[in-house]
């Protein structure tokens, strides 16, 4: 399987080798940290420093695949099964709790999913996303549309419902689930068994969201495992069941996201992209002050990837009055705005071009 790759030679000419040779032994003792993190999560005692510990996102791609509970199998399932009942899954979450699932939406489904017969969809429900905001046009706008389905008995008038919220006290969620929970039961009718069948919350142990699965009898919910950042999710059943609803490969998801953490496990700097990427970013920003990093995607099924990686890197560096500022950009979009200053403003950012090596179509022109 292909691997993401890195190519650095356009920094060179103010990143110096004996700065990254300096560098080294810190970062191979970051990354040895990092990994050695995974055995400190199961300790008894975990010291102060390291709490909370959010590592076990690092190897839990290759524990799903070697079976960790039965998760997989159990998602897949519950996945077809929730597929083949709705023709719209109303996806409820916010931050951690989308931005992956819809990363992966929008680069693996047709740019029109939602403008498609279901036939060409993958026999996929269409997405609709809310409880990322307090909108309220945005969430009128989305109830008059499901208000346009009559016949619960007809598959493409069918809808259900996946909420995802670790605590179930995130205010957006919270109350965006409420409403939409209510115009379910409306639609389907006290006591139908779609008013507990289309609905898949995806939570923690305990918490709010917890409660009210218990409370209703909800058949189906996913645990998000403890020690799993919001922002690492994708890889939980916070991005993974969704994924599978649309009809996404989730094993060769995570075979992909593990093979890149071996990769990176094993690399050598000097030729292994997670490495090299982080020693050209902080070198830049040490020595020539350039603190705002833009990630250049070339394509619109990437902007929100982009999107997700500015909140990984601002929500794990901004801390302490410091940390870069992440900055997604969409071309050629956007060099017919930003262009211009990135090309011939202030020398304070480093732009990282995001580009795939071969497209799902032939180019056009």
């Amino acid at each position: 399987m292909p691997q993401l790759t890195y190519d650095p030679a356009a920094t060179r000419t103010l990143v110096e080798d004996a700065a990254l040779q300096a560098l080294e032994p810190s970062l191979l003792a970051a990354r040895e940290e990092m990994f050695a993190d995974i055995a400190l999560r199961t300790s008894a005692s975990i010291p102060a420093d390291k709490q909370p510990l959010d590592s076990a996102f690092i190897d839990l791609p290759q524990r799903l695949l070697d079976g960790e509970e039965g998760l997989l199998d159990r998602m897949e399932d519950a996945a077809h099964k929730f597929s083949s009942q709705v023709d719209r899954m109303v996806m409820l979450g916010i931050g951690g709790s989308y931005m992956g699932l819809r990363a992966l939406f929008e680069a693996l489904c047709d740019r029109y999913h939602n403008e498609l017969p279901r036939h060409l969809r993958r026999d996929a429900p269409r997405l609709s996303v809310e409880g990322d905001n307090l909108d309220s046009d945005a969430q009128q706008s989305l109830l008059r549309l499901l208000a346009q389905c009559e016949n619960p008995q007809e598959l493409e008038e069918r809808w259900g419902i996946v909420v995802i919220s670790k605590s179930g006290g995130t205010l957006e969620t919270a109350s965006a689930f409420r409403v939409y929970r209510n115009a379910l039961e409306r639609y389907y009718g006290p006591g139908a068994k779609e008013i507990t069948e289309l609905v898949i919350p995806i939570t923690g142990e305990t918490g709010k969201l917890r409660d009210v699965a218990n409370a209703k009898g909800y058949p189906v919910t996913f645990p998000i495992p403890d020690g799993v950042g919001g922002r690492f999710s994708v890889f939980t059943a916070v991005g993974l069941f969704p994924a599978a609803v649309l009809g996404m490969d989730i094993r060769a998801l995570l075979q992909g996201a593990a093979d890149m953490t071996n990769s990176f496990r094993n690399g050598t700097y000097g030729s292994d992209p997670v490495l090299d990427y982080v020693a050209t970013c902080h070198l830049l920003e040490r020595d020539h002050g350039m603190d705002i990093r833009v990630l250049s995607t070339w394509g619109k099924g990437l902007e929100a990837t982009g999107l997700w990686y500015d909140q990984l890197l601002a929500e794990s560096l901004g801390k302490h009055e410091r940390g870069a500022t992440p900055l997604t950009v969409v071309n050629t979009r956007d060099l017919h705005s930003r262009g211009q200053q990135h090309q011939e403003g202030k020398r304070d950012r480093v732009i990282t071009n995001l580009i795939v090596d071969s497209h799902s179509t032939n180019a056009l022109v």
